[in-house]
C-alpha cells in the first residue's frame, strides 16, 4: 500500500471516527419502547430520531424518572405538540385531551380517516356523537386533525374545537353514534330513526355553507366513512 492510500484511510478512520462522536446515542430501550409504541410505522428514521430526542429530553427538562407509564404519557403530549412526527393515532389520542391537534398527514382524508379509526367506536359506544376539525398547515402543506370532542345523540358542535394559528380549516369529521330511535335507545339498522349511516340534510349544509371547511366526513354504525365535498357535491365512502 503506497503512503498516499495509508495517509487516506488514516483520514478515513479519523472522520468515521469523529462522525460517530457527533450521532447522539439513541439506545435507551425505554426511550426505544415510548417511541414504538407511539410514532406512526410511516414515519421516516429522521423522524424517529427527533422523536427519540424528544422523550429523551422529557425526564432531564422535568428532573424527574418517571415510570414507564407516566413517560409514555408524557411523551404523547410532547410529540404531539411538536407536529413534525407522524403519530399512532390509537396510542396517542387517548393519551392527549380532547381537541389535540395531531399531525403531520399527507391529505386531509388520511388524518379523517386515522381520526375515524379512533373515533368511531367511541362514538358507537357512548351512543353519542363526537368529532374535531381536520386542517392545513400553510407553510408546510401537510394536513392535521384534531381529537374528538363529544356531542350529543344527533349533533356535534365544531365551534367547541380550537383552531390553532397558522391552519387553515379544510372540514370536520364526526361520529353517527349507534342506530337508535328518537328518544335514544339503541335498535338495529331496520329500526334506526335517524338515517346514521348516510349524511344528514344539515351535515351536507354545514359544509356547503363553508361553516367549517368545503368538507364533512362522517363515521357510521356500519364502519364506513364517508366524505362530502361541497365543490364537486360528490358523496363517496372513503375507507
Amino acid at each position: 500500500m503506497s503512503l498516499d492510500s495509508v495517509i487516506g484511510a488514516a483520514a478515513a478512520a479519523v472522520r468515521d471516527i469523529a462522525a460517530a462522536q457527533l450521532t447522539p446515542a439513541r439506545d435507551n430501550p425505554r426511550y426505544e419502547q415510548v417511541v414504538d409504541t407511539l410514532v406512526s410505522p410511516d414515519a421516516t428514521q429522521a423522524q424517529r430520531n427527533h422523536a427519540y430526542d424528544l422523550v429523551a429530553g422529557i425526564e432531564t427538562a422535568d428532573k424527574v424518572c418517571y415510570t414507564d407509564e407516566a413517560l409514555t404519557e408524557r411523551a404523547a403530549q410532547v410529540i404531539a405538540d411538536d407536529r413534525t412526527v407522524p403519530v399512532n393515532v390509537a396510542e396517542v389520542a387517548p393519551l392527549v385531551p380532547p381537541g389535540t391537534t395531531l399531525g403531520p398527514f399527507a391529505s386531509g382524508d388520511a388524518a379523517a380517516i386515522a381520526m375515524m379509526e379512533y373515533s368511531n367506536p367511541l362514538s358507537i359506544q357512548a351512543n353519542l356523537e363526537n368529532g374535531g376539525l381536520v386542517m392545513r398547515d400553510n407553510a408546510t402543506g401537510q394536513y392535521y386533525v384534531t381529537t374528538p370532542m363529544g356531542g350529543t345523540l344527533d349533533g356535534f358542535d365544531p365551534s367547541q374545537v380550537t383552531q390553532p394559528d397558522g391552519m387553515e380549516l379544510v372540514g370536520c369529521y364526526h361520529g353517527h353514534a349507534d342506530y337508535s330511535k328518537a328518544d335514544g335507545t339503541r335498535t338495529d339498522k331496520a329500526g334506526d330513526e335517524f338515517n346514521s349511516d348516510q349524511f344528514s340534510a344539515q351535515d351536507k349544509r354545514v359544509a356547503d355553507g363553508g361553516y367549517w371547511g368545503s368538507v364533512i366526513y362522517v363515521s357510521t354504525p356500519s364502519g364506513d366513512f364517508r366524505k362530502y365535498d361541497s365543490a364537486t357535491r360528490q358523496d363517496t365512502v372513503i375507507n
